[in-house]
């Protein structure tokens, strides 16, 4: 076993030889089956799952959505009460086949928490035949990624790796680690504080308006993923900047002097990354201001910056290139070598 986990760890190590253009295309053709593999694999472990995964999903969604009575009753423990004069000989009864019954008034009565729920004000529908097959294969393949995701790491690392040096790589796993916290915090973020914030907006709006809410089922699972998604990807911005702070690209001082043109930016990003609501859009934008801002401090702290004094003191050539008199100078006494160097 452990000489299986050194020769896997020896593909992972440097390796300076070039490799010819063919060889190197059988890797790139194996990698890329390898990857298709592991996807497929992880779908069908999710397939089975599909039901709780679009239960998750559905969960922020839970509170406004309409149930059925069916639902409601199976969800809620039902008393019957029939009132006391209800019993008598008048009430009693005969239908076509003999059979002799009371015919009372009663009433049906539900705890006070399911009258809460029934009072929903979301009916989610299927658009069309094949949408529940189609959002069954769309959370199945999300699902898969997600499942797979290590295996996928581990497959491109093996073809990406042997071309990257000890210093790069402890580098590459640093901001691997970074990388991956910041895409988990945004999805939590997401899932946790502005889905459920963006729903709740977005049927106040639709109820001070009188419109009653009918959602597509499957339109509302794509919403969700595209919410959790874009948060994920947004969340990378720091680790973006910080890459190009360290490469010496960008400054705390440059970061600071285009903040506003920075926001501008995150807010078109938010736009394309989020599904076309405001709520959503400014929720997304928010953090990552906070984020920008963090990058700009981390960057200061850390020696990534320009001072003032750096910025004020000219150098030489400045000078002399400022003063008419020391330029003449400079021109004369650069014909002079010349001439001598001549004769």
């Amino acid at each position: 076993m452990l000489k299986k986990i050194k020769s896997l760890k020896g593909k992972f190590r440097y390796d300076d030889d070039e490799m010819p253009f063919l060889e190197h295309l059988e890797e790139f053709r194996k990698t890329v089956f390898r990857v298709i593999i592991a996807l497929v694999l992880g779908m069908l472990i999710c397939l089975p799952f599909a039901d709780h995964l679009i239960a998750i999903l559905r969960a922020p969604a839970e509170p406004y959505i309409e149930k059925t009575a069916e639902e409601v009753l199976n969800d809620a423990s039902v008393h019957l009460r029939i009132q006391a004069n209800s019993l008598s000989e008048k009430a009693l009864m005969t239908d076509d086949d003999g059979e002799r019954y009371y015919e009372v008034k009663a009433e049906i009565g539900l705890p006070t928490k399911t009258k809460k729920v029934k009072s929903g004000v979301i009916r989610l529908q299927f658009s069309e035949p094949a949408a529940a097959i189609k959002m069954w294969l769309t959370v199945t393949f999300f699902g898969g990624i997600l499942l797979s995701l290590p295996f996928l790491v581990f497959f491109i690392g093996m073809f990406v790796m042997p071309g990257v040096r000890e210093v790069e790589r402890k580098l590459m796993t640093r901001v691997s680690f970074f990388s991956g916290g910041l895409f988990i915090a945004g999805i939590a973020m997401g899932y946790k504080v502005t889905l459920p914030l963006a729903l709740g907006l977005m049927l106040k709006i639709g109820g001070q308006l009188g419109g009653e809410s009918i959602w597509f089922y499957n339109k509302y699972i794509a919403f969700a993923l595209q919410l959790l998604l874009g948060f994920g990807l947004a969340f990378q911005l720091p680790v973006v900047i910080l890459i190009l702070g360290k490469m010496g690209l960008v400054n705390s001082t440059q970061l600071r002097e285009k903040r506003r043109h920075v926001i501008v930016g995150l807010l078109i990003l938010s736009m394309a990354l989020t599904p076309p609501d405001v709520m959503t859009q400014l929720l997304m934008a928010a953090p990552l201001i906070l984020l920008y801002e963090f990058c700009i401090w981390f960057l200061h702290f850390s020696g990534n910056r320009v001072t003032s004094a750096e910025e004020e003191v000219p150098s030489e050539d400045d000078v002399e290139d400022a003063d008419p008199e020391n330029k003449a100078e400079k021109v004369v006494a650069d014909e002079e070598t010349k001439d001598l160097t001549e004769e």
